[in-house]
């Protein structure tokens, strides 16, 4: 955070730098048993060049604190075993929702605007598939659309060259997501494009969004949480009827090898839920 800068960053730069002319040193022994540090200028290493201090993160309007219980762990956000939020939100999510924010903006965790990140991070990655799809039968000259999409491409650019603006570049590639759509609904014709600006469109758009924001499809995963959901549902049920019938000894081994497995279980007066060590 920005309010760090000092003393605590310029005290990582001066480790990064002190760490990193270590590096290039070399012990050497003298006639006296004393080491002597000799420098190895080829071997030297340059450490960081560039330091990001990025704005505070609050949670539902209010700077985080323990004292208050105004707190969510990644844990909790992945698992929804949290009184802050409705339901558990995918890594994929997570990301996508702080690429929503500025670096140097405050950035507010929550429920409704996880909800929303859900939504736009999906529509980002259907529309990454569907660019994968596209493919162009004739050689048409270049028209409109073709314009449109490397006017888009190049101002996506230009946001990450103005100090990384990532919520501006998001926003020209859901300009760009709207006409992917309009081409797969058959509204703008596949034809229409030309077979340089669907290769540029090809490679720019996942170059920004693997490369550059590191999304990755979690559809598959998603799948496998879902069911893995149900099976740990249906153990927790078993674990609490074992519970209800005064079975302790069943209970506690459903509970220590659920632990073993880095499955860790959480009991309230309403429910137990379940989270992943």
């Amino acid at each position: 955070g920005y309010d760090l800068k000092f003393p605590h960053h310029e005290n990582e730069i001066a480790q990064n730098i002190g760490s990193s002319e270590v590096l290039g040193m070399r012990y050497e022994e003298n006639t006296s048993q004393t080491p002597n540090l000799k420098p190895q200028t080829s071997n030297l290493k340059s450490g960081a060049r560039y330091w990001l201090h990025a704005n505070m993160l609050l949670l539902n309007g209010k700077k985080m604190s323990k004292s208050d219980g105004n707190t969510i762990s990644p844990t909790q956000l992945f698992t929804g075993a949290s009184e802050h939020t409705t339901k558990s939100y995918s890594p994929m999510t997570v990301r996508f929702f702080f690429l929503q924010a500025h670096y140097r903006s405050t950035l507010d965790i929550t429920d409704e605007a996880l909800q929303a990140a859900e939504k736009g991070y999906k529509r980002l990655m259907e529309a990454h598939k569907i660019v994968k799809s596209f493919a162009i039968k004739e050689k048409p000259d270049l028209n409109e659309t073709d314009v449109q999409i490397n006017t888009l491409l190049d101002e996506a650019m230009n946001e990450m060259s103005d100090d990384f603006n990532v919520p501006k570049t998001l926003a020209r590639l859901f300009e760009l997501c709207t006409i992917v759509y309009s081409i797969k609904n058959n509204q703008i014709r596949t034809n229409c494009i030309s077979e340089t600006t669907l290769a540029r469109l090809k490679k720019s758009f996942d170059a920004f969004v693997t490369d550059i924001f590191g999304l990755q499809d979690e559809s598959l995963s998603e799948n496998n949480t879902t069911h893995l959901d149900g099976v740990m549902q249906l153990v927790i049920e078993l674990r609490t009827q074992a519970r209800t019938n005064k079975d302790w000894g069943t209970s506690d081994k459903i509970r220590d090898g659920l632990k073993a497995a880095g499955v860790q279980l959480k009991d309230s007066k309403e429910e137990t839920s379940w989270s992943i060590n």
